[in-house]
């Protein structure tokens, strides 16, 4: 069955894609593994040994870890309708 936009009744209508995604930029950027490799850069440009970088970005990235885990709300499973884009009038609605 296809999709029709309830405004200007097109069929050109696309499945919107979701921008709350859980690897959002901010959480790659604070991930363990990046802050990790940060220090170790860190620490290479200035000659320090690369393991100290590695251990302090590690519990930087823990840090984070923990705090965004105490200020975040439990997440409650709800069942959301999908949203559709039309391509016409380029307006977003839900069925």
């Amino acid at each position: 069955m296809q999709t029709i936009c309830p405004h200007c009744h097109s069929s050109r209508v696309t499945k919107n894609i979701n921008v709350d995604s859980t690897f959002s930029i901010i959480e790659q950027l604070c991930s363990s593994t990046t802050l990790s490799g940060l220090g170790a850069s860190v620490c290479r440009y200035y000659k320090v040994n690369p393991a100290i970088g590695i251990i302090a970005g590690s519990a930087i990235a823990s840090t984070i870890s923990l705090a965004r885990d105490k200020l975040q709300p439990p997440l409650l499973v709800v069942a959301t309708k999908p949203s559709y884009l039309c391509n016409t009038c380029l307006k977003i609605f839900t069925i």
